[in-house]
């Protein structure tokens, strides 16, 4: 399927069919990209899910055994590779996607090629989101702390209802700005791959360009969500329930271990498809913003040209 890009800002249908049809034309390549984050999940759930403690166990020891196993270096050096090798597939994705919205094609190994060499921007443009999303839940940390600091000093102060209204205001507070600026940071991914730009250019453009559409985003991503949703966490849950109820007369603990891992490997299938979904919906919404800004600009300053 060939993928023609639009030339014009659309409508909020238009910027979702938009978006179907680019997953559509480059699904050929983007599977197997996504299939890598499938393998490495998969090598990543048996290096990381432990061997269940023995049954004859106390309930507290089971869950200290579990802790540890589950805390070991070994399954932070598989997290942190696993963390990587998505940041990697993600950036080859978002390079393949481009390119089929330029018309052409991008093979495999040169998609992954930009993904590698753009990991550090994607790294640093992670720490940068989570420090600002850090920034904003700092008064909620702060009430918090002062309210357990109360506690401490005297549990009858508690019996007021004003240290939790105070919570319950700030938490609000706080989740609300916590929304409003994830959105406005969404598209500094595809900023980044589509203009070749730094993290924190790339964030900075994301802001701006969400700048008085936040609400059509919002529309946007409510509805693409729903779809990836549903695929991402949904179907999974159900097929590792399924398989789930075969398990529960498992013969021994190991193989108890085992039917778990199976379990975790099915959940992580439908990534062939969110993956891109992901990645796509960023594009196709970046791509209608800026149209819409940049060309209002063009189009005020021909008017602003024009006049007498």
């Amino acid at each position: 399927m060939t993928y023609q890009a639009s030339s014009a800002p659309q409508s909020i249908g238009g910027v979702l069919d938009d978006w179907l049809r680019l997953f559509s034309a480059s699904f050929s390549r983007c599977w197997i990209l996504a299939l890598i984050t499938i393998v490495a999940g998969a090598i990543a759930v048996f290096a990381v899910t432990p061997t269940l403690p023995p049954l004859n166990v106390s309930a507290w020891q089971h869950e200290m055994i579990m802790w540890t196993l589950m805390n070991g270096p070994q399954n932070a050096l598989a997290t942190i590779a696993l963390l990587l090798i998505i940041m990697v597939v993600t950036g080859a994705l978002f390079a393949t996607q481009i390119r089929t919205m330029q018309g052409g094609s991008l093979e495999t190994g040169a998609a992954l090629n930009v993904g590698l060499h753009r990991l550090l921007r994607l790294i640093a443009g992670v720490i940068l989101q989570g420090l600002i999303m850090f920034a904003i839940a700092i008064p909620m940390i702060i009430v918090v702390v002062a309210v357990v600091a109360i506690f401490h000093a005297d549990r009858a102060t508690l019996m007021h209802p004003l240290p939790w209204v105070l919570i319950a205001v700030v938490g609000i507070a706080s989740a609300c700005v916590f929304i409003y600026v994830s959105l406005r940071l969404l598209l500094w991914q595809a900023a980044m791959f589509v203009e070749d730009t730094g993290a924190a250019a790339a964030i900075g453009r994301s802001w701006r360009l969400v700048k008085g559409h936040w609400w059509r985003v919002t529309a946007i991503l409510f509805v693409a969500n729903i779809v990836i949703g549903i695929l991402g966490f949904i179907v999974p849950w159900a097929l590792s329930g399924a398989f789930g109820l075969f398990s529960l007369h498992a013969a021994s603990q190991t193989q108890l271990g085992t039917h778990l891992r199976i379990a975790q490997m099915i959940s992580q299938t439908t990534h062939l498809l969110t993956l891109p979904l992901s990645s796509a919906i960023s594009l196709v919404i970046f791509r209608d913003l800026t149209l819409r800004v940049e060309g209002a600009d063009l189009a005020a300053r021909a008017e602003a040209l024009s006049a007498p």
